[in-house]
């Protein structure tokens, strides 16, 4: 029997997703192709400055264990790791055998402290084997370190308890492109859909794992998709623009790559796909166009601009 295993919160920050970075040709680049979110861009840093430890001394007035934990949520949604900990510890006082609230202060430990994690986790599995979140939450863990056969274990235990857990699938999807297993990872990428259809993060990792393949016709509509559901970050442009100019459909292309970061970086990013292709003379009008837009910020461009001279002047 699939036991029902939810936190009733939607972590937002905690989506972690594979990514590669564009090198074309030894292309210098400004932006990373299909780079997406990873766990560690949240950090305690939002904490003041001014921050003191006897705040949590002061007599605060009487809370239950609910509403520690609720509390804890929204700091823990901003981001605030340390003052979310110290809610959801303040909650199991007062309530020792809440396994919710102790999977919850283990997501406050993934971040730099994978092995405080992990004893988290395994200590919620000492109270209950089959906690389909605390699997989950030690394959965030192991993914984290780069140990991806046991995340992958860990995160199969999840979904077997649990097959609604769509970032469990979401991350197997991950270790999957890492291993250059893109069918497979295409499958995880399809299920955690089928759990979370409105999810436009999971629409670019599967655009990701399609243009890995080969398969660029797939990847634009994919990564179209995500665009329509909203999911309007800069990655996802690039990304589009990249499997729109593997297709040699170069205007569309270009005009993807400005709404993921500017007309200069968008020349500089089309005219590296150039220069990867052969189109020497494209590329160079590419760099040159990018710095005439942008000469102080496009440096790079000029070693881009430089370097396909070269190739110029070899082939004639």
């Amino acid at each position: 029997m699939i036991k029902k295993r939810t936190s009733g919160l939607e972590f937002t920050f905690l989506a972690v997703f594979f990514y590669t970075t564009l090198i074309l040709s030894g292309c210098i680049t400004v932006d990373e192709g299909y780079n997406v979110e990873r766990v560690d861009d949240i950090s305690e840093t939002q904490m003041p400055s001014n921050f003191d430890n006897d705040f949590f001394s002061k007599k605060l007035p009487e809370m239950t264990s609910d509403e520690y934990e609720q509390l804890g949520d929204a700091l823990l949604r901003k981001g605030k790791l340390h003052l979310a900990f110290l809610q959801y510890e303040r909650s199991l006082q007062l309530y020792p055998d809440n396994l919710r609230v102790e999977y919850k202060k283990g997501l406050t430990l993934l971040v730099g402290k994978n092995n405080d994690a992990i004893e988290q986790f395994n200590r919620i599995l000492e109270k209950d084997t089959e906690y389909a979140l605390a699997y989950e939450g030690l394959g965030r863990a192991f993914f984290q370190d780069n140990k991806y056969g046991e995340a992958e274990i860990k995160f199969r235990k999840a979904i077997e308890l649990d097959p609604r857990l769509w970032k469990a699938h979401n991350f197997l999807g991950n270790i999957y492109d890492y291993q250059q297993r893109y069918e497979e990872a295409v499958t995880e990428y399809k299920s955690a859909l089928a759990v979370k259809p409105d999810e436009g993060s999971l629409f670019n990792n599967l655009g990701v794992s399609y243009s890995l393949a080969g398969n660029h016709k797939k990847a634009v509509g994919a990564f179209n998709t995500a665009l329509a559901l909203k999911y309007t970050k800069s990655k996802v442009y690039n990304n589009l623009g990249l499997a729109l100019a593997h297709l040699e459909r170069y205007a569309q292309a270009l005009e993807a790559f400005k709404m993921g970061g500017g007309e200069a970086r968008a020349y500089n990013n089309l005219g590296c796909i150039y220069l990867s292709q052969g189109k020497v003379k494209e590329a160079i009008y590419c760099f040159k166009k990018a710095i005439e837009i942008d000469p102080v910020f496009y440096a790079k461009a000029g070693e881009n601009l430089n370097r396909a001279e070269k190739a110029w002047a070899t082939k004639n």
